[in-house]
This record gives C-alpha cells, sequence and structure tokens, in this order.
C-alpha cells in the first residue's frame, strides 16, 4: 500500500499538469484570437437597405484589415428604404483609431458564394470616426443580386450549344478546328491568287511584257531625268520660276503694287465723300435736283405733244423732196426774172 507522502506527490503532480495544460490552453486561446475576446470595444451603426447574407460575427475590414465584428443585425422600422436595416459593429478600440470620419461601408463577399463582411474604405479627413458614430454606406449591385438565375442559366447553354457545334464541326469555326474542308478551300484560293498573279506577270500577257521590256523603264528614266533637270534650273535661278525663288525682285514688286493698291484704299475711305455727312447730303440734293429736272423736261408740252413731232416729220419730208428734186433738175430753180 502506498504511503501518504507518495499520495500526496501525486495529487501535486496531477495538480500542477492540470494547470500547466489550463495555461498552455489560454495561452493557445489568447494567440489564435489575438487578444480579441479581452480587448476593448467600440459600437458604431451602419444603416443599409438590406441585409441579405449578412449575420452576426461577421468581418469587418478597413482596407482589407479586420478591425472588428458585426455584433447585431435588426430591422430600424423606418420608412426610408435605405434605412430599413441597423447595424452594429463592434471595433476593436485600438484600432478605431485609424478609421476617418469620412470612411465609407460597403458590403462585399470574398467570392461568389462566399460569407458577406462589411468592406470599408478608409477616407482621408483627420478625424477619426466616433464612438456610437454612424457609418456612411454605399450601395453597391451585387452579382447575385442583379444577375438574374434563369437568365444565367440560359447564357450557359447557349455557351455549352456554341461549344458542342465546334466539337461537332457544324458551324464554320468548328469545321476549321475540326475538319480539313475550311483549310482545303482556303489552301484553293489561295493556289488560285497565285496563278493569276504568275499568269498577269508573265511575258506573254499584257502587263507581263510592260514589266519585262526596257521601254517602260526607259520612258519612265526619261521622265525622271527631265524632271531632274528642271529641279536642277529652277534651283540655279533659270527661267521664271527660278528667279521667283532666288531673287526677291518681284516679291518686292508685288509687295509696292499690294501697298500701293492699300493706300489707294485708304486715301479712299479719307474722301470728304465718304467721311462727311454734309457731302453726302449735297450730293443728294444734287441728284433730287436732277431727278426734279428730268421729271419737268418728261412734263415738256413739246414732248409729250404728237403734233409738234408730225408737223416737224413733215417739214423735214418735204425738205428731202426739195433736196432731192433740186438734185435732179437744177435748171428749174435757176431761173431769172427781168423787169
Amino acid at each position: 500500500m502506498p504511503s501518504v507522502a507518495r499520495i500526496k506527490w501525486a495529487k501535486f503532480r496531477v495538480t500542477a499538469v492540470s494547470v500547466a495544460a489550463v495555461v498552455i490552453l489560454a495561452g493557445l486561446l489568447f494567440e489564435l484570437f489575438g487578444g480579441i475576446l479581452f480587448s476593448l470595444k467600440t459600437v458604431v451603426y451602419l444603416y443599409i437597405p438590406d441585409a441579405s447574407g449578412l449575420s452576426g460575427e461577421s468581418p469587418v475590414r478597413v482596407d482589407g484589415i479586420d478591425v472588428g465584428r458585426v455584433s447585431a443585425v435588426a430591422l430600424t422600422g423606418s420608412k426610408d428604404a435605405n434605412r430599413a436595416v441597423k447595424v452594429t459593429l463592434q471595433f476593436f478600440r485600438d484600432r478605431i483609431r485609424g478609421v476617418p470620419v469620412d470612411s465609407v461601408a460597403q458590403i462585399s463577399s470574398d467570392s461568389l458564394i462566399g460569407d458577406k463582411f462589411v468592406d470599408i474604405n478608409g477616407g482621408r479627413s483627420p478625424q477619426n470616426l466616433p464612438a456610437e458614430g454612424e457609418m456612411i454606406y454605399k450601395f453597391q449591385p451585387e452579382l447575385l443580386r442583379s444577375l438574374d438565375l434563369t437568365q444565367f442559366t440560359q447564357q450557359l447553354r447557349l455557351v455549352d450549344a456554341t461549344l458542342t457545334d465546334i466539337e461537332q464541326g457544324r458551324s464554320q469555326f468548328g469545321k476549321f478546328y475540326q475538319g480539313q474542308e475550311f483549310y482545303n478551300d482556303l489552301l484553293q484560293k489561295l493556289t488560285d491568287l497565285q496563278k493569276a498573279i504568275g499568269a498577269a506577270t508573265s511575258s506573254t500577257s499584257d502587263v507581263g511584257a510592260m514589266l519585262s521590256n526596257d521601254q517602260m523603264h526607259s520612258q519612265a528614266s526619261q521622265v525622271l531625268e527631265q524632271l531632274d533637270q528642271t529641279i536642277a534650273k529652277i534651283q540655279s535661278g533659270q527661267g521664271t520660276a527660278g528667279q521667283l525663288l532666288r531673287s526677291t525682285a518681284q516679291y518686292d514688286q508685288l509687295l509696292a503694287k499690294a501697298q500701293a493698291f492699300r493706300k489707294s484704299i485708304e486715301d479712299l475711305g479719307k474722301n470728304d465723300l465718304l467721311q462727311s455727312t454734309t457731302a453726302y447730303d449735297n450730293v443728294g440734293v444734287m441728284l433730287a435736283g436732277l431727278i426734279k429736272s428730268v421729271d419737268e423736261l418728261n412734263l415738256n408740252p413739246y414732248l409729250t405733244n404728237a403734233t409738234l413731232y408730225e408737223n416737224l416729220n413733215g417739214s423735214l419730208k418735204e425738205l428731202r423732196d426739195n433736196v432731192k428734186d433740186f438734185r435732179l433738175n437744177p435748171r428749174k430753180y435757176l431761173r431769172l426774172k427781168v423787169f
């Protein structure tokens, strides 16, 4: 039978091992959760229109760093659709100091089917977010919310049908991918094009004869030589164009004419008739008097009476007949009377 001392020693060892295990477990829990369970927390409120996928203990992150957890999600009963749900955020007190007051919160997820979390984009304000304050919410459309699952299924079926056509060679791309028909057709077209180019450039065709004949090259060379000589003459100052480029005499003459014309225009603009209203009024009075004289002349009875015109016309006819008669028989008018 063991002694009392050995029994007490055994109890002491069991107690010491148990205490050590508890201490180690506490240390592991503290290291695992980073002191979250024992750290001081600060509450901030967030009002959102819908809390789908968001629940208690959802993470709260600022620029990708965990700063707290969601402690409660409840309905507000507000008539404002954008403030239908109240989310209580618990920030670690030592981390809320780095969150600016103009930061914006969104409801995001790590993947399409992942858990939701509160994603906060840090602002630039020098003031930090106060305790018991309200976080600014920015609506962000979600893919699964904006995308109808029925339409998504139809799109997947269309993609599957397209891939099936390609695999079975029923479409043009499928024929090119699976068979040789499209490739052979393309190769035949390229071969025909090559033959057509070869036939066009052969020496027996008109195009081939033109390309292979030196006469065309000679004519082109002569044209280029003449053009080069003309350019050389112009550069050396020969001819009208060369003088115009080499000498400024014609340019100076043209400039002098332009200046003289401009001076004439300026002198004309300085004329009293254009500058003074008195000269303009005098010209108007002269024209009015001339118009009045013409009107009085038109009203003259000598111009309006036809009798005067007929008498004058008759006298002229009679004079014409007498002159004609005098030329034919002058003796008739040379008679002398003796008293």
